[in-house]
């Protein structure tokens, strides 16, 4: 018993619990909720292209600091992490659109992805996205200037603020229809003088038959997976370059092979190649087992995967087994999604041996 007691405790070094910004609000009793549990929060402060801190590179949502300053003051005095949580390409949900000038939605409708018809997504209505099971409007990762926004708001977060990492959600497209811009097509034209729009036409297929437009198509995926790859590396090289004791974590899809093919988010290749220094697996189901396995497979070192648990929509008995299934296995812990249901039934404290 004192063998499994040890071993369960090294496997659990990681214990996250992501705060999304609707709880903010509650920041003076967050450390009082989590009674010492967790060593380390995801706070989400950059959501849906708005800055909860004053912010001087977008959309302000959240005036004053101070309870900001406060919450990472008390955090390190409790020997807990905090990364600074940002939704990436995730721009804008289902609500009315803002009218501020100032967001993307409004100044730069070009960042944002477009099909094959050259139809960007915010000519999409809100239930066209939610049939498609999307959750609203995202940029394209392809633009340089989308980078250059992301890398402003990055960098004024860590120069401003004594965090520990950056978290990036959202960090992939919103599914295989919209990736199509000009960005992305301009670049995979420049290396096959060949416009991915034009693919499954009848006059395309005769010209290249329909296995060389399946190769084609399949080249089209890995420039898209290629190029977001591309993305990561040069945003995680550039905060480290200023400050290489920041941690760069991302929040992934949990099924390695649907998250490269339906996302392009090539999370075991940022992981195993050292571009971020560990992912969170959002593993929100009943049944986690098969997902822990294939993630075992295929990255390299399990002590930078932390396994995201579904607590908004499982008991305390579910979760309580998700831990222990969690700690059997080489992981360097679990992180809670979310801070909300906590606070609401702190029952989930006790689910840690």
């Amino acid at each position: 018993m004192l063998l499994l007691t040890l071993v369960l405790s090294f496997s659990l070094d990681f214990r996250g619990i992501w705060v999304p910004r609707w709880s903010i609000d509650d920041h003076e009793n967050i450390f009082a909720t989590l009674d010492n549990r967790f060593n380390h929060v995801f706070l989400q402060v950059f959501a849906l292209g708005e800055a909860y801190y004053p912010s001087e590179n977008t959309v302000v949502k959240r005036y004053d600091d101070q309870w900001l300053r406060d919450f990472l003051t008390e955090a390190h005095r409790r020997n807990i992490k905090v990364s600074a949580w940002l939704n990436v390409f995730y721009s804008w949900g289902y609500a009315d659109r803002t009218r501020d000038m100032r967001h993307p939605i409004n100044r730069h409708p070009n960042w944002y992805a477009e099909d094959r018809t050259g139809t960007s997504i915010l000519d999409y209505g809100v239930e066209e996205l939610k049939h498609m099971g999307i959750e609203g409007y995202y940029l394209t990762p392809a633009n340089n200037q989308v980078f250059d926004y992301i890398m402003e708001v990055a960098t004024e977060l860590l120069e401003k603020y004594e965090f520990d990492g950056v978290h990036l959600d959202y960090c992939r497209y919103p599914s295989r229809r919209f990736i199509y811009d000009v960005s992305l097509r301009s670049k995979f034209m420049r290396e096959y003088s060949v416009d991915p729009t034009d693919f499954g036409s009848p006059e395309f297929e005769q010209r290249f038959s329909i296995w060389g437009s399946a190769d084609l198509d399949n080249r089209m995926q890995k420039v898209v997976r290629d190029d977001l790859t591309r993305f990561v590396g040069a945003l995680s090289a550039r905060v480290k370059r200023s400050r290489p004791y920041i941690e760069v974590s991302v929040a992934v899809k949990a099924d390695y092979q649907s998250a490269a093919a339906d996302f392009y988010q090539d999370w075991p290749l940022w992981l195993n190649t050292g571009l971020v220094d560990y992912v969170c697996l959002m593993a929100y189901g009943n049944d986690i087992g098969g997902i822990l396995d294939k993630a075992m497979r295929i990255v390299d070192d399990p002590q930078k995967v932390a396994v995201g648990l579904g607590v908004y929509r499982l008991n305390t008995d579910r979760i309580a087994a998700q831990v222990r299934q969690v700690a059997s296995l080489p992981f360097s812990g679990v992180v809670f999604f979310s801070y909300e249901e906590l606070r609401k039934n702190r029952g989930y404290l006790g689910v840690f041996p």
